[in-house]
């Protein structure tokens, strides 16, 4: 596991963080429910207001990136400036799948140059069924 992340920040390092930072490790896209769970199973009883609270801290200092993917749940994913992807959403098991396809980012880019607009970020999010979901 590399402790740099959560060092790196100047965050104090604590049993409940490394705990969490390893599932995100594990696991690429996690909601707080899910982490309660996976952490429970591991035999790490964290109550929910404190898993909030780690990730209210990994996010105000960069560590994890928050989506809103739906309307239900806040979704996780370790934060990395220099790997930029897009997501595909399933609606019915919310399974989320990363892509990066360079002739989208040239478009925005294009499109953004047409509009005298400067692309600081951007988030790109595709909401549909998978292929898990198209068999039943």
């Amino acid at each position: 596991m590399n402790l740099d992340i959560i060092q790196n920040k100047g965050l104090k390092l604590t049993k409940h963080k490394l705990a969490i930072l390893k599932l995100f490790e594990l696991h690429k896209h996690l909601d707080a429910h899910k982490i309660n769970t996976l952490l429970n199973e591991e035999g790490n009883n964290v109550s929910a207001a404190t898993i909030y609270r780690v990730l209210a801290s990994f996010e105000k200092n960069g560590v994890v990136v928050r989506h809103n993917f739906n309307e239900d749940q806040a979704v996780y994913e370790l934060a990395d400036p220099n790997h930029h992807h897009d997501h595909l959403i399933c609606t019915k098991c919310n399974k989320v799948i990363e892509f990066y396809n360079c002739q989208i980012e040239l478009l925005q880019e294009e499109i953004a140059k047409k509009n005298s607009f400067k692309i600081i970020n951007h988030h790109l999010n595709l909401y549909g069924i998978c292929s898990e979901c198209k068999k039943t």
